[in-house]
């Protein structure tokens, strides 16, 4: 099996980056691996910052070779669009981390064996590091799971998926879809406000660019694919402090602690959605708090009335 690359995207976040790095390097296949970090370029202001950071990346070992790409200019959502289309052009998979990803130690080895195994599954679009707290039936034999909720954090594409969710960033149409609509409804509550503000016209392409996780969730919706998921979280977000974009949240679900033991070796090649986990999904994405049984129910009964509505 070829080992992918690793790519991390960092800017000035020091302290993040060390903890995400020190656990990378504690994984079982890390002297495997080839680790690429993209630096951004520094604002005005932040060229202390980002040179503090860059003389840490030059201490960095514990992998087979350390990759560093440091960019002259500013440019985020371009440095991280470039890192990912460099890799999937250079290897054919990547696996992607933020600097606020902390991962357990056998997140390589899951992330390696599911490229492995369903690259030639078309309906698959990613493998996701992260699992939210959901409840499995008792009778619930596979490590993983399958979903049409793109998971970006702890990343595993290939090529030809980046590229089809990148062919939809620049054909986006602007027009609201009714199935889509639909579909997103079934997923969860707060999808179809993000799809709806996603089309307004004065959107712009950096903009769409920095929702990638939507796009791409989308794009899965249109082509019948799916993200695959351990039954365990193999990451923690460690950035919900405030320090970079998208980083303020007390909802229960992003605070999911990994499990340092959990090893997935059950793989199963039934690439669907099992309903019963589908229902606990989108009750963890519709709410921020766990719902008693009553108003869970009534919520799923809603859900699945709308859906043959407007099938």
């Amino acid at each position: 099996m070829t080992l992918a690359p690793v790519g991390i995207c960092t800017y000035t976040r020091l302290d993040h980056l060390m903890k995400t790095v020190d656990a990378l390097k504690a994984n079982t296949l890390a002297h495997q691996t080839e680790l690429h970090i993209f630096s951004d370029g520094p604002r005005a202001g932040d060229e202390a910052k980002v040179q503090e950071l860059r003389n840490y990346l030059t201490t960095i070992t514990g992998f087979k070779k350390v990759h560093l790409q440091l960019q002259p200019t500013n440019n985020m959502f371009e440095n991280t669009t470039n890192a990912n289309m460099r890799l999937n052009e250079n290897y054919g998979r990547s696996i992607f981390i933020e600097d606020d990803i902390v991962t357990s130690p056998y997140f390589l080895e899951f992330m390696n064996e599911s490229l492995e195994k369903y690259e030639s599954n078309k309906r698959v679009m990613s493998i996701g590091g992260y699992c939210p707290p959901v409840t499995f039936p008792k009778n619930y034999a596979s490590d993983v799971f399958f979903s049409q909720i793109f998971c970006p954090w702890g990343l595993g594409m290939w090529k030809d998926r980046f590229e089809l969710v990148n062919h939809a960033k620049t054909t986006w149409s602007r027009r609201v879809e009714p199935d889509i609509v639909n579909s997103l409804k079934y997923l969860g509550k707060d999808f179809v406000r993000r799809y709806k503000a996603l089309c307004k016209e004065s959107v712009t392409e950096v903009e769409l660019a920095a929702k990638f996780d939507l796009l791409a969730t989308v794009t899965m919706l249109k082509h019948q694919m799916f993200s695959v998921q351990p039954r365990q979280t193999m990451i923690e977000n460690i950035g919900f402090d405030g320090s970079g974009l998208h980083c303020h949240s007390s909802d229960d679900k992003f605070f999911h602690k990994a499990n340092a033991q959990f090893r997935p070796k059950n793989f199963t090649d039934d690439v669907s959605p099992d309903q019963r986990v589908a229902r606990n999904m989108y009750m963890i994405w519709s709410f921020s708090k766990k719902q008693n049984l009553v108003m869970k129910s009534f919520y799923l009964l809603i859900r699945y009335l709308n859906y043959r509505l407007h099938r």
